[in-house]
This record gives C-alpha cells, sequence and structure tokens, in this order.
C-alpha cells in the first residue's frame, strides 16, 4: 500500500533507516555459515563413534532445519523489516511506515511539532546517522537510524516554516536560527532571529 497524500500535500524525502542496521544480520550471517559449514564437516567424517554414523542423515537433516530457521530470523526477518520500513517526510507531516498495512503506518503533523534535534554520536562526520527527536508539547518521538540526520533535520524545518499562514499557528512564530542550515549535533545554544512578528517567537533549538 502506498502513502495516501491529502489534497496539495506532496512527499519531499522519502527514505530508509540507515544500512548499519544490517550489521547485526551480517554478523548473524557469517557466523551461522562458519557454524553449519564446520558442523557439516564434522559430521561427514568417518572416524565417528558408531551411532553418530548411523544416525547422520538425521543430524544432517536436523542441521539443515535449525540453520534455515535461525537464517529466517537471525537475518532474513530483519532485512525484509529494513526493506519495508519508510520515513517521509511531506508538506504536511512526518510519516514512519511499516509494511502494506495502515496499522503500520505512525504520521506526525508538522503544525504539533514544537521542535526538533537531531542527535549523533560525538565527533561523528557531516553526514552521519542518528536520531531524529521530535518534541511533540510534553511528549517526543524518537526516529531512529536516520540517514544523514542533521540534512533531514533542515528539511524538517524548511518544510514546517514553508507552511500556510505559519506565524498564527498556537499563536507563536517559528524561526530557523541558523540560517536554513541543519545542525551537525545538538548543542545547548539557542539561536534567534527576527521575524515578521516578534513578541511571541518561537525559537529552534539545538540541544547537546
Amino acid at each position: 500500500m502506498k502513502l495516501i497524500l491529502e489534497k496539495r500535500e506532496r512527499v519531499l524525502v522519502k527514505t530508509r533507516a540507515h544500512r548499519r542496521v544490517l550489521r547485526g544480520p551480517l554478523l548473524g550471517f557469517l557466523f551461522l555459515v562458519a557454524a553449519t559449514s564446520y558442523l557439516t564437516g564434522l559430521l561427514l567424517r568417518e572416524d565417528l563413534a558408531p551411532w553418530l554414523v548411523e544416525g547422520r542423515p538425521l543430524f544432517l537433516a536436523l542441521l539443515a532445519v535449525v540453520s534455515g530457521v535461525l537464517l529466517f530470523i537471525w537475518c532474513l526477518r530483519p532485512w525484509i523489516r529494513w526493506a519495508n520500513r519508510y520515513i517521509y517526510l511531506t508538506t504536511e507531516r512526518i510519516v514512519t511506515k511499516r509494511g502494506r498495512r495502515a496499522a503500520g503506518q505512525h504520521s506526525i503533523g508538522l503544525y504539533a511539532i514544537h521542535d526538533i534535534v537531531a542527535v549523533v554520536r560525538h565527533n561523528a562526520p557531516q553526514l552521519a546517522p542518528g536520531t531524529l527527536r521530535i518534541v511533540l508539547g510534553e511528549d517526543r518521538v524518537d526516529i531512529t537510524h536516520v540517514p544523514a540526520v542533521a540534512r533531514m533535520r533542515g528539511h524538517c524545518v524548511g518544510a514546517i516554516t514553508a507552511l500556510p499562514h505559519f506565524p498564527a499557528v498556537d499563536g507563536v512564530n517559528m524561526v530557523e536560527g541558523n540560517g536554513g542550515l541543519p545542525p551537525m549535533r545538538p548543542t545547548n545554544e539557542a539561536h534567534e532571529q527576527q521575524h515578521q512578528h516578534p513578541q511571541n517567537p518561537r525559537e529552534w533549538t539545538e540541544h547537546e
């Protein structure tokens, strides 16, 4: 099921979680291949105990079944989950979508967002993946493993500031104090910029 858009809504960014989430399944696959090969070679030896030689076909079949089950659990299922999970930024909302069912879709309206923080590890490179932390009043939503999370934050801020009737949202104004450039990592400094309605500006902050 494709993402259903509202009237005049369009997709600005479509991406998947960063490929680093597949490191665990890849290591599991390598371990599984090595262990299965070793045990298969061990069972094919001729100097085994008689009871092992007699039960060799059964043990080989059992090894194949166990390896297949672990391959699905450790490798295929995480890969399928990654391949079917998308992150959308549209002109009206941020959507995380898993699979084809509507139950796997979660939307956050841009008007409801109070702040967006790009959380990355210390000394991360410019286009490092990380967590996109979306602040909704007293609640927050974390979208993990976002590729180039600082750039994604910049796209989100740009989409919010481009909303129709943006200065009238909640009786306050939101401005981007970094010239539209996304931060590389959160800091505790808050940037301010003059707007058409300076009496109640909403600040986009960067948190450490």
